[in-house]
This record gives structure tokens, sequence and C-alpha cells, in this order.
């Protein structure tokens, strides 16, 4: 993960950027596909706040909708409403 520092967009909101990075197993048709991506995101208010204290490289599980970076833009940008952190257990102990 990639973020910007915390700024403030015109209404005052607190706004921070990211760039996210995926990685996965999926099944598809029954059989299993990998998937890895970055996509960018944005997340805004209370959820900004959250994201400002965020480890970069620590893992995230993140809820929110896609839309249009701009509106004359064709890319796409997830906008975060919700973020909480993932902890990984050993089981081997």
């Amino acid at each position: 993960m990639e973020k910007t520092h915390i700024r403030k967009n015109l209404t005052g909101v607190p706004v921070v950027e990211v760039l996210l990075q995926h990685a996965s197993d999926q099944t598809e048709n029954g059989g299993a596909r990998q998937t890895q991506f970055e996509i960018a995101a944005v997340a805004m208010g209370e959820v900004a706040l959250v994201l400002e204290d965020c480890t970069v490289g620590a893992y995230y599980r993140v809820q929110g909708f896609l839309n249009r970076k701009s509106l004359k833009s064709v890319k796409l940008r997830l906008h975060i409403t919700h973020i909480t952190p993932i902890s990984f257990v050993d089981s081997s102990k």
C-alpha cells in the first residue's frame, strides 16, 4: 500500500488517497485462478482519519464502492467506506 498524507477537500473533509495491492486464489469455472492487482482508492471523513494511521505493508480488509476517478475519466477508483486490520494467527504453535 502506498498512501498520500491527509489533506482536506474544498469543503474541509479529510481525504487520503492510496494505492492498494491485492493477491488471492479464486475459483473460476471449477478451477483455481490466482488474482493479483493494484487499485487506486480514496477515503474521506472518519475513514480517512483511520486510514492515515494505517501501516504501509500491513494487511487490511476494505469495503467500499467503485466509481470513476472524475466525471470525464473512465478509470475506476475504490471509495473506501470501511477498513479493518487483518491479523494472521500462527496455527503451528
